[in-house]
């Protein structure tokens, strides 16, 4: 009788260790399966962000990655985002963004008239009020846009590396404060973005020290030229049209205001072969440099791509002049 009640005893005690170990082994296991802050960032929703056109859309992409979902509906168009405005439905749907990123300078003048929620837009130029370049160039006809004139300030603040830069800081500021948990992905991924924006920056002004006059075929390129450090005078011509015997009059006047035996025409897209042979024949070397960059490229290498086509321009030139 007292084998039995001690072989219980012991049997009991063996349940009790073995229920003891199990609790241990489970809260073990709970401590394990504490997410770290890398596992509490992955399941933090993304966020929505408008971006108003391909370079800015770029460069939300690049310093959100995939913690970000792009609002982009005028993409949808195959016309020029600085002319597209919001529908109704549009604006509900931009409404319902985490965050609203606009150019500024003028770009998006429906953005002073659309119902927004003020606590979501982020004007990217808000502190570069100095550094933007009036514009007011008359009434003038051209493309599908018909009778127009450039008023307010240059738009393309994106062309001066410095003056992204600067955008790309203020982007990765908001974006940082809607996503802590991404802090030091964003400001890594903005090292790298100023990395090469500066890389870019020393290219063109070395260019510029070379060949410090440009011309172009449209006036887009202003602060290109204010970050560069070149002249450029532009036309009013576009890529897909010929230019009309007055506009080659205006043309043929203005080149020869310069001396130089050669220069670089900077153009939104390739131009017609008869427009780039006549171009050549007046010492005109046709440099094609999309302000938007190309399509759904990288923005910054697209740029990269036509500061070698500018530097093969001014190579064929100093080669035309010796």
């Amino acid at each position: 009788m007292l084998l039995l009640e001690h072989r219980n005893s012991r049997a009991a005690l063996a349940l009790l260790l073995c229920g003891l170990g199990q609790i241990v082994a489970m809260l073990g296991c709970g401590e394990a399966a504490q997410p770290s802050s890398s596992a509490h960032a992955a399941k933090e929703r993304a966020i929505v962000v408008f971006a108003p056109n391909p370079p800015l859309a770029w460069l939300v992409r690049e310093l959100g990655g995939d913690r970000v979902e792009l609002l982009t509906p005028w993409s949808a168009s195959s016309g020029d985002p600085a002319d597209w405005k919001p529908s109704d439905a549009e604006v509900r749907l931009l409404q319902g963004a985490d965050c609203i990123v606009l150019n500024g300078a003028d770009y998006e003048p429906w953005a002073t008239t659309a119902a927004l929620p003020r606590s979501v837009l982020l004007d990217s130029t808000a502190s570069l009020a100095s550094e933007l370049i009036k514009q007011d160039d008359g009434t003038h006809s051209h493309g599908p846009r018909g009778a127009h004139a450039h008023t307010g300030f240059a738009s393309t603040t994106w062309l001066s590396p410095s003056m992204f830069s600067a955008q790309a800081q203020r982007i990765a500021a908001r974006l940082t404060k809607l996503l802590p948990s991404s802090a030091p992905n964003i400001a890594a991924q903005l090292a790298r973005v100023e990395a090469r924006v500066r890389a870019l920056d020393e290219e063109q002004k070395a260019l510029a020290v070379q060949a410090p006059v440009w011309l172009a075929s449209h006036p887009v390129y202003q602060y290109l030229g204010a970050s560069s450090g070149a002249t450029i005078d532009a036309m009013h011509w576009e890529p897909n049209e010929l230019p009309s015997d007055a506009q080659w009059n205006v043309f043929t006047a203005m080149r020869a205001t310069h001396a130089a035996a050669w220069l670089p025409m900077l153009w939104e897209g390739e131009p017609d072969a008869l427009v780039r042979a006549r171009l050549k024949s007046l010492g005109v070397t046709v440099v094609v440099y999309p302000p938007l960059g190309s399509g759904e490229s990288d923005f910054l290498a697209s740029c990269a791509e036509s500061a070698a086509r500018l530097r093969a321009a001014v190579a064929e030139s100093t080669a035309q002049t010796k």
